[in-house]
């Protein structure tokens, strides 16, 4: 089906507008928390008191905060896209030699543009005179880490994530083409996260988890590797940081020295699996990326995505500067 300019102009609109009023909806969320959080405070009866527990507890505190300020907002993009038409295909299943192959692209791939977007940091903190560690706000979040956060960041995270870009728009945008599809999630994916460092390597892993979604016509197995992915990166710095509040030094450093010469050989096995899996993965989305059109274009061109590069382009800013 050769779709026209009008299609392509009003679906790709109205995801990524969608995609827009949910980040003025985290805001939204995130100020309502705050009012909560005083109000429940501000109470003294039994209830409040437990409520404030829930609210302040490490386990509990994060996870509260975020259902205002993520979960929330990420399922009203549910509604405020249902205007768009899904596409639904049969699932399959995933070859446990695929998804492993995938696992160590975005492990090792990641890390290579983590590693560019680290450079890019020091680069502009030369010229800005801000300090790289605090163009990246995971820094911060790993300096204050509760085990609310971990399970968040490895558990919850990636199912929201995957839910949202893989499963809402990717299957919306899928209609005009595999390739078009995941190119345009992976980008927004990368755009979401409202950094630099965290960008490049969002879009890249949005590339392969888009390769696996459109393969199996679900998300399961994007939500196995999102959970994946992040549970590596918590490990490392977990086991690094309770050798060092243990006193133990000298474990840490050689723990350090050991998880770089583990990242050199996932990125070693990224390379690899990338070129023997990797570009075969490339052109078999190409193969289902539909009829030729020069309106393919306007899944970039359309008020939505312009708006949606403003918004994350100013955050992105706001960090550099």
């Amino acid at each position: 089906m050769v779709h026209k300019r009008r299609n392509f102009l009003i679906t790709f609109t109205i995801l990524c507008l969608a995609m827009c009023a949910c980040s003025g909806f985290q805001y939204l969320g995130s100020a309502f928390y705050g009012l909560v959080w005083h109000r429940i405070h501000g109470l003294g009866s039994g209830g409040a008191r437990l409520l404030s527990g829930l609210f302040d507890s490490p386990w509990t505190g994060v996870l509260v905060q975020y259902i205002f300020s993520i979960g929330v907002p990420f399922l009203l993009v549910v509604p405020m896209t249902c205007f768009v038409r899904s596409d639904r295909r049969p699932a399959h299943t995933l070859p446990a030699e695929v998804w492993m192959s995938a696992l160590f692209m975005c492990l090792g791939l990641g890390y290579i543009f983590n590693f560019l977007g680290v450079f890019l940091d020091v680069f502009f903190s030369i010229f800005t005179g801000v300090p790289a560690t605090d163009m990246n706000p995971v820094m911060d979040a790993l300096d204050e880490l509760t085990p609310g956060m971990v399970i968040y960041t490895c558990l919850i995270a990636p199912f929201m994530e995957e839910f949202i870009f893989r499963g809402v728009l990717l299957k919306k945008a899928r209609r005009f083409g595999d390739r078009t599809a995941v190119v345009f999630c992976a980008v927004m994916f990368g755009l979401m996260h409202g950094n630099l460092n965290q960008c490049l390597y969002a879009v890249v892993i949005g590339l392969i988890l888009g390769y696996v979604a459109v393969r199996t016509n679900r998300i399961f197995y994007n939500v196995l590797l999102h959970m994946a992915v992040n549970s590596f990166s918590m490990m490392l710095v977990l086991v690094e940081n309770g050798l060092n509040v243990l006193g133990m030094s000298a474990m840490a450093a050689a723990f350090s020295v050991g998880s770089f010469i583990m990242i050199l050989l996932l990125i070693a096995a990224g390379i690899y699996f990338f070129f023997r899996d990797g570009r075969r993965y490339w052109w078999q989305m190409g193969r289902q990326n539909g009829w030729p059109t020069p309106y393919r274009k306007y899944v970039y061109l359309n008020p939505g995505f312009i708006l949606y590069v403003i918004i994350f382009g100013i955050e992105m800013i706001s960090y550099i500067l």
